[in-house]
């Protein structure tokens, strides 16, 4: 009796032992691939995250690189390398109803220059108008806005060929350009790389334009001689009047 108590209470062991095996495999297995799905979750939104970072690097590099303004057209007919100015003189009126934003005064650099450049707004366009204006002639000369007082190609607006070397002369501007920062005009040979000369535009009335004083040569000479005759006379000194009084006094 008490044999098949013990054969009957083992039986019922060996039948829990084989339930519960496969119970425990399952919970491996199924916690392996848990572990796997989780790994593999973190690897893709790992990926995705530098997929975007990378994205989001590349557009600020290319916004904040340097690169040259798109060139805006004043004439279909760009002068050639080498060809000089045509017209010697031209008279465009003021933009009608145009508002001068900035002006400046034309410096001297390698040639003589001489009249003002205005930054004017008539309407919805923009001009940059010289006015009295006058140079001598250069081959394939060039008109350009720039934030400093140099040609940087990287950072350059090309408003064209000179139309004229003297008169009042309009040329158009891109709406898009800032004029905050391409403030600069510079009159430019790309024939010589020669830097004629350079206007800087400010807001507000220009001050009075000084004009240096020509003293004729004769008059130079004059005052120069008389400067030397000065120079070789002998110097006497002056005697003060209370010394005359004391030697004449007995």
């Amino acid at each position: 009796m008490k044999n098949k108590i013990k054969k009957i209470f083992e039986k019922i062991i060996e039948k829990i032992k084989k339930f519960k095996k496969p119970t425990m495999i399952m919970r491996k297995t199924y916690q392996k691939k848990t572990w796997k799905k989780m790994v593999f979750l973190i690897l893709v939104v790992a990926l995705i995250l530098a997929i975007i970072g990378g994205i989001i690097f590349l557009v600020k590099k290319k916004k904040n690189a340097p690169h040259s303004l798109p060139k805006n057209s004043i004439s279909v007919d760009l002068q050639e390398p080498g060809k000089v100015i045509e017209i010697d003189n031209l008279d465009e009126t003021f933009p009608a109803g145009g508002e001068i934003i900035a002006q400046g005064r034309f410096n001297n650099v390698e040639q003589v220059l001489t009249g003002k450049a205005l930054f004017v707004k008539s309407g919805g366009d923009i001009f940059l108008r010289l006015e009295d204006f006058e140079m001598v002639n250069g081959q394939d000369m060039h008109i350009y806005l720039s934030p400093i007082l140099n040609l940087d190609k990287k950072d350059v607006i090309d408003l064209g060929p000179m139309k004229s070397t003297t008169g009042n002369v309009n040329y158009s501007i891109d709406k898009s350009v800032d004029l905050e920062k391409y403030f600069n005009v510079l009159i430019w040979s790309n024939r010589f790389s020669a830097f004629f000369g350079y206007a800087v535009l400010q807001k507000g009335e220009l001050p009075p334009e000084v004009v240096p004083e020509i003293v004729p040569i004769e008059e130079q000479n004059n005052s120069e001689a008389s400067a030397s005759d000065q120079s070789k006379q002998p110097q006497i000194d002056e005697v003060p009047e209370v010394q005359d009084l004391e030697k004449t006094t007995p």
